[in-house]
């Protein structure tokens, strides 16, 4: 658009020339016209390079005064000079700001100055413009502004259809994205994404509460269950556990199997006796949990629904990136993530074993029952085991928790979710259940 300018110019000095109204030495002046043209844009390219910041202003300012000199070239004629200003205008103001604008109109009132001196004042040239003349500045006016309208369409053509193709890309990018973070802990990828973490191999030293548990009996269940009900009890299964360990900030390391591995400290921390107190309160209500989920099992006609069994430990391991440039994995190791496999492995049906350095951190809100020191495989020195039974809270008359399960019948009651518009509805059925109870005969 600039080079079209500059030719708008040399078409109304030609004419001028051609009209008589001009010297005929202004014939030289056409080359220059179009020589500064090139010129420029040659400047603003290397201005990019060298100042990008401040190219298009030092560019404008030089077009402002080359403006001006034109101006004086024509003698002040009104129709090409409204021409010129109208173009230097218009290229001003759609690449610069106001305040560049006042500047470029400074530089342009100065140049016509300068302008007026180099070239020298002929009396009353400016009053005897031919037609021809100020026809050629309004037909090159037109076709220049012609021009910049269809360029500034097609810009804005190519703008939106490049706005459309970010936003697919940027719209494919979140939902490959939402289909990645699902197979890292969302405490990682949202690490990495805040920049708070690089995908790179390292690890670190740090104090963890490590919770692993597994299925009971879950290969003699697999052989004797069909592989489709086998799969949705298993997936209803993670996905539940799952659903509790995010609730209490947990890290779910991986499934391996039917186990869990899950740790509180990393990435993020409240300090140890709160993450070894987290970890605790997320396995009693996976227990709970479990109590539920059975009782939707067997009334789903499933003989042996899952029972699980749990271990944790409090200690020092080495969490982070493991593995090769290639292909990592967010994990950890040590002597105390092995010691929390190896309570799960001792525990009953349904318990919680904690080791002493856990019990140290919770016993203050949780009730747990010593259960002496055991040897355990791999384990060099005998270890300190506790039973975890309940918090304090719960262990007493005014518990909100009612649980009893025996053969052929499970309750579960939360009075702390029990709604009051609720109460009759779940009297009632307690009252509908004692009275079948009493009128069934029970060989």
């Amino acid at each position: 658009m600039r080079l079209l300018a500059y030719m708008v110019a040399v078409a109304i000095f030609a004419s001028g020339i051609y009209t008589g109204i001009y010297h005929p030495k202004m014939t030289a002046m056409l080359p220059v016209v179009l020589a500064l043209a090139f010129t420029q844009s040659w400047l603003h390219r290397h201005l990019r390079n060298s100042i990008p910041s401040q190219a298009t202003a030092v560019t404008l300012l030089l077009d402002g005064l080359i403006t001006g000199f034109g101006i004086a070239a024509v003698h002040y004629a009104l129709v090409p000079m409204l021409v010129f200003i109208a173009m230097l205008n218009a290229t001003v103001l759609g690449f610069g700001s106001l305040f560049l604008w006042v500047f470029t109109g400074f530089f342009c009132v100065l140049g016509s100055l300068l302008g007026g001196f180099a070239f020298g004042l002929e009396p009353n040239v400016h009053e005897s413009i031919p037609m021809s003349v100020n026809a050629v500045a309004l037909v090159g006016l037109a076709v220049y502004f012609g021009l910049n309208s269809f360029h500034s369409r097609a810009q804005s053509r190519d703008l939106i259809t490049a706005k459309q193709e970010l936003q697919e890309q940027k719209e494919e990018s979140f939902q490959l994205s939402r289909k990645l973070i699902k197979y890292l802990p969302p405490q990682v990828w949202e690490s990495i994404f805040k920049g708070k973490r690089d995908a790179k191999l390292q690890t670190q030293r740090k104090k963890l509460t490590i919770f692993f548990s597994d299925i009971k009996d879950f290969t003699e269940t697999s052989d004797e269950m069909p592989p489709d009900l086998l799969t949705e009890m298993l997936n209803t299964y993670f996905e539940r556990m799952s659903k509790i360990a995010l609730q209490y900030g947990g890290t779910i390391d991986k499934f391996i199997g039917d186990a869990i591995l899950i740790f509180y400290g990393d990435p993020v921390s409240k300090g140890a006796k709160e993450d070894a107190l987290a970890c605790v309160s997320m396995a009693v209500e996976m227990r709970r949990e479990m109590q539920i989920l059975r009782q939707k099992w067997q009334s789903q006609h499933i003989d042996k629904p899952l029972h699980i069994r749990m271990g944790i430990n409090t200690g020092y391991c080495h969490v982070g990136n493991f593995g090769s440039e290639t292909r990592m994995s967010y994990t950890i190791i040590g002597r105390d993530a092995n010691l929390a496999a190896r309570l799960q492995s001792i525990a009953a049906v349904d318990e919680i074993l904690i080791s002493h350095e856990t019990y140290l951190l919770i016993r203050d809100q949780i009730l747990c029952k010593e259960k002496g020191a055991v040897t355990l495989r791999g384990i060099a020195k005998p270890t300190q085991v506790w039973e975890v039974v309940d918090f304090h809270k719960d262990i007493n008359s005014h518990s909100s928790w009612i649980e009893h399960e025996l053969s052929g019948f499970t309750m579960h009651m939360d009075l702390s979710k029990i709604r009051n518009f609720e109460k009759e509805a779940v009297l009632k059925a307690l009252e509908q259940a004692e009275k079948k109870l009493r009128d069934t005969k029970i060989l």
